[in-house]
């Protein structure tokens, strides 16, 4: 009876250590995703720096002013 038991009790550990391995999910490889990095937007358009480049230059030379202009002509 005791060979039994020990027989027995190998395969009901084999049974259930198979049958809970087939309730496992399955590995499935996925495809690899290619990323491709988009392009960054600027925050302000491009013709906004330049601008601002002129108005600062034109208005340094308005407000230097001329001090060659002793009005004795």
């Amino acid at each position: 009876m005791k060979l039994f038991f020990t027989i027995f009790g190998t395969v009901m550990v084999a049974a259930v250590a198979a049958y809970a391995g087939g309730l496992a999910d399955a590995i499935v490889e996925t495809a690899p995703v290619i990323m491709t990095p988009e392009e960054p937007s600027g925050s302000v358009p491009s013709w906004v720096i330049p601008a601002t480049i002129i108005a600062v230059l034109v208005g340094a030379a308005v407000l230097a002013g001329d001090d060659d202009d002793s009005g004795a002509s």
